[in-house]
């Protein structure tokens, strides 16, 4: 059988500074060769707005916007460095999106170095197949979604620190010391603050101690305990966050899922073609859906073989159990939408770490040929790495921007309601209000969601078709009576209709379905002033600045009405905290000029 390395002692000699630094240099240019284009990519309409640009918290690094990010949800996972990292990137560029792709980017690139170390301490000084290893991960076109999407910054920066905490575990089993053991737990710790998913790391120690000791000591047990702990700490919270999701799955379909996802990303490693953001799943689950029996068959045998083969060699059944324990995390995710009715068998992201291990395979593969017959083998290496380049640049400029990467979705799945609802909302967005029509009302037709009614009834009203947006709006909240979206535009269309009472009742509703969303409150203050409510506007706009407390658009309201109310030293210090937190307001420094003129 092929040995997973050609040397097997542990006197292991470490490269020179300046090989590294070569190394870096080459890893930096193959991955600006293959993701390059993303770097001229704009926000995604798809959580990076959720994420991002619409997200107040990142907008700024205060001591609230600090304590915000951990003690919050994104909504479903916590994510604080996540967060934090993204405060740094608009500090640096504000919401150019250059700045946020840089820096996926760059942590590619590190992640891609830290890949090609942890295969050269795992494959005993085998500098041949742990470069192969590095330079695979670097340009493979699976890895296209998480370093060119800005919200999948979550995935790569947590996969930073779990590489280099194991990076660093494999050090400390060649020279041990407490740095190192220190090193790896608050690496660790990053890691879970980036992304939770990176709890596997503990398993992940016990197989790499497996894979080089074919034992597990009782010192081996007591010095991974700390990491386990974590680990379900950080589980907890986890599944607090998904708590909405696990009710809506099934361990069978789990574990039909799984192989199929399995299988799939598998495939996707050895021929990374027809990508894309989502992969939806129309058919049953069940054994007897075809592409579930057959993932299930595969999967079985794959798993068989490995045990028949465990006397003779660990590393078949020991990887193959490596690559599921690091997908394990995402094996619930197959449901997600209103009632969980939407189905997803994979996301190219979640196979971001797991690939490694296929990698480190073929790269074993391709290292025993070049001992064999060098040259024929070497010119395969060299087109396989070609191939991988071509494919993650073209992928990534499908990732330039919304309409290309979901029009390409919609190539794939004809079928995929997101797609067109995506689509809509990013033509809405641009203002060609026909194709966004058009693209919601294929949404419905293939599946009337709320929130496509919801956009539906948006579109309608800013056309000047307030029947229309109306019965939209009903639509919305008659399909799902939880649908913040359909209450608050629904609040607007009655405002502007003059129908104050029923627009009032409107966004009080919507404030009770998500009281940490500050619009609800704003709008309902703006109603008030309509109607010279003048106190209540202010305790509106004040609950509004309890939630965002750097919310600009509040603190400028509250200034219009103070100075209605003659309050003029509140107005003036309202006015001045709107321009404080977003200093080309011009309407605040207009407000002010006409003050200090009275």
């Amino acid at each position: 059988m092929l040995p997973l390395s050609s040397k097997q002692s542990s006197d292991i000699s470490f490269p020179s500074r300046r090989q590294i630094i070569l190394l870096g240099g080459l890893v930096l240019v193959l991955v600006l060769l293959a993701f390059g284009p993303s770097l001229f990519g704009e926000f995604i309409s798809w959580d990076d707005d959720l994420l991002v640009f619409e997200n107040p918290v990142v907008q700024a690094m205060t001591p609230w916007t600090l304590w915000k990010i951990f003690t919050m949800y994104d909504p479903e996972l916590y994510i604080p460095l996540t967060f934090f990292s993204y405060q740094i990137n608009y500090l640096i560029g504000g919401m150019s999106p250059f700045v946020y792709h840089l820096t996926n980017i760059l942590l590619h690139a590190g992640n891609a170095l830290l890949v090609t170390g942890i295969a050269y301490l795992l494959l005993r000084g085998n500098r041949i197949a742990a470069l192969l290893t590095g330079l695979l991960f670097a340009v493979h076109p699976l890895h296209t979604e998480a370093v060119a999407w800005i919200s999948a910054r979550k995935d790569i920066l947590s996969a930073f620190f779990f590489l280099l905490a194991t990076f660093l575990f494999l050090l400390h089993e060649e020279r041990p010391s407490q740095k190192k053991y220190a090193g790896i737990f608050i690496a660790f710790l990053c890691a879970l603050l980036s992304k939770v998913s990176a709890v596997t790391f503990p398993v992940m120690m016990f197989l790499i101690v497996c894979y080089r000791s074919g034992k597990i000591s009782r010192q081996d047990v007591k010095r991974m305990i700390p990491f386990f702990a974590l680990s379900i700490i950080f589980g907890v919270i986890a599944l607090y966050g998904k708590s909405g999701q696990m009710g809506a799955v099934h361990p069978l379909e789990i574990f039909f899922m799984a192989a199929r996802s399995i299988v799939f990303y598998l495939q996707k490693i050895v021929a990374p073609v027809s990508l894309s953001i989502f992969y939806p799943f129309d058919a049953p689950i069940a054994f007897t859906t075809p592409a579930i029996f057959v993932s299930c068959l595969i999967l079985g045998a794959l798993i068989v073989a490995s045990i028949l083969l465990y006397r003779r060699v660990r590393w078949p059944f020991l990887s193959l159990l490596a690559f599921g324990i690091l997908l394990a995390p995402t094996f619930i995710n197959y449901r997600r939408g209103f009632a969980a009715q939407d189905v997803y068998f994979a996301s190219d992201r979640y196979a971001y770490l797991a690939s490694i291990i296929a990698l480190l395979m073929i790269a074993a593969l391709l290292e025993r040929g070049m001992r064999r017959s060098r040259g024929p083998v070497l010119l395969a290496t060299s087109a396989i790495v070609i191939v991988f380049i071509t494919l993650s640049f073209s992928q990534s400029r499908l990732w330039q921007g919304s309409i290309p990467l979901f029009t390409h979705a919609l190539s794939l799945y004809p079928t995929a309601q997101t797609a067109h609802n995506n689509l809509g909302t990013v033509y809405y967005q641009k203002g060609d209000l026909e194709n966004a029509e058009e693209h919601y009302k294929q949404a419905i037709a293939l599946r009337p969601l709320a929130s496509t009614w919801s956009n539906l009834g948006t579109l309608y009203r800013k056309q000047g078709k307030l029947q229309e947006s109306l019965i939209s709006f009903r639509e919305a909240i008659r399909t799902n009576p939880g649908e913040y979206d359909a209450y608050f535009g629904l609040g607007i269309l009655l405002s502007q209709a003059g129908k104050f009472p029923e627009a009032e009742e409107a966004y009080r509703r919507a404030r009770i379905l998500d009281p940490h969303d500050p619009g609800a409150p704003l709008n309902l203050g703006a109603l008030y002033v309509q109607q010279g409510r003048y106190a209540e506007a202010v305790e509106q706009y004040l609950r509004a600045l309890q939630i965002h407390p750097h919310y600009p658009n509040a603190y400028y309201n509250l200034g219009v009405v103070y100075r209605r109310m003659g309050k003029m030293e509140e107005a003036r210090q309202a006015f001045e905290h709107a321009l404080k937190y977003r200093p080309d307001m011009g309407q605040a420094e207009v407000q002010l000029q006409e003050m200090r003129i009275e």
